[in-house]
């Protein structure tokens, strides 16, 4: 069996902080991720306030002895280790995941792990974490951006043929922006033709594409012009940068809710040193899934409705 990290400084640190009481039962989760069942061990305190993990956890029938300490054993056979490291990183670290991409611009397999971000994102969106959801759409649109990519008709394809669209709704959303941005700029042929044939044979693409060009001209901004891989580092709406770039909460899961104010994930998704964060020992962050039935979010706005309300111009 694959042996993984064990992911527990960061709680060790923040438990000497915090007069947080101690959970009853083992205070460690060990994950055996994937076929192989690689090993992540995470403390539990970190994870019971998802309830995914928290009913997981409540109802496993395995626990183990580790150096004479109680371990509660979850499988996780479904998903990908590779994956399943970004998000144990992150749920102990609570920061970006730029060390992942630095790492990966050396080892030059930047896409495989643009692949692991996006099942990272709807993996998020599964387990209904939506902190983690936006901290893995950052990273998307900086790996895209560190590496000069045109949206890939590859991926376009899986998020809408094979992703549900509620949980791959803001993957969505950047994915239209980039397509009116590669399309309206110099694109390699065979993107371009992969993209139109797309547009073509996936009706909510289509649907989604010219729904956001519309909003485009509306507010009289130019697609070509308007780079989804910038993140602006406000929410300003009144700013000449939009015409560059995208709002910094532009794709996050809280884009509605947070308006023009300040991020909620700044502090917890900035590169500061863990020593430096108030310790978290709560995975939950508002997201615009809490203002309505929708999942993300009642005031979603039907892809082929050309009524266009003024808070959904915000994205943009």
């Amino acid at each position: 069996m694959q042996r993984g990290r064990v992911f527990e400084k960061r709680a060790s640190s923040a438990s000497s902080q915090t007069s947080t009481p101690r959970l009853p039962g083992p205070a460690m989760v060990k994950m055996l991720v994937g076929p192989s069942g690689r090993e992540f061990v995470i403390p539990r305190k970190l994870l019971v306030s998802c309830f995914f993990f928290r009913q997981s956890i409540e109802t496993a029938a395995r626990v183990e002895l580790e150096k004479g300490q109680p371990v509660v054993v979850l499988a996780l056979e479904d998903q990908c280790p590779d994956m399943f490291e970004l998000f144990a990183f992150w749920v102990v670290e609570r920061r970006n995941l730029d060390k992942f991409i630095d790492a990966a611009e050396a080892r030059r397999s930047c896409k495989e792990l643009l692949w692991n971000l996006v099942n990272l994102h709807l993996f998020a969106a599964q387990v209904d974490l939506p902190a983690l959801q936006d901290c893995a759409m950052d990273a998307i649109q900086d790996v895209h951006l560190r590496c000069n990519w045109d949206v890939s008709p590859k991926l376009i394809g899986y998020a809408y043929t094979a992703c549900d669209p509620q949980e791959s709704c803001r993957l969505r959303k950047w994915i239209v922006a980039m397509t009116a941005w590669t399309l309206g700029g110099v694109a390699a042929p065979d993107v371009a033709a992969g993209v139109e044939a797309l547009l073509e044979r996936c009706p909510d693409f289509w649907a989604e594409y010219h729904s956001h060009t519309r909003k485009m001209a509306r507010t009289g901004l130019e697609g070509h012009f308007k780079d989804p891989q910038l993140r602006l580092p406000s929410n300003n709406l009144r700013t000449e940068e939009r015409q560059f770039g995208f709002r910094q909460c532009s794709f996050h899961t809280h884009r509605s809710a947070v308006g023009q104010g300040r991020c909620p994930h700044h502090a917890a998704l900035s590169s500061l040193s863990p020593s430096l964060l108030p310790p978290r020992t709560d995975l939950y962050v508002e997201s615009d899934s809490d203002r309505g039935d929708s999942r993300f979010g009642s005031r979603m706005v039907s892809p082929t409705s050309d009524v266009i309300h003024e808070s959904d111009l915000e994205i943009l």
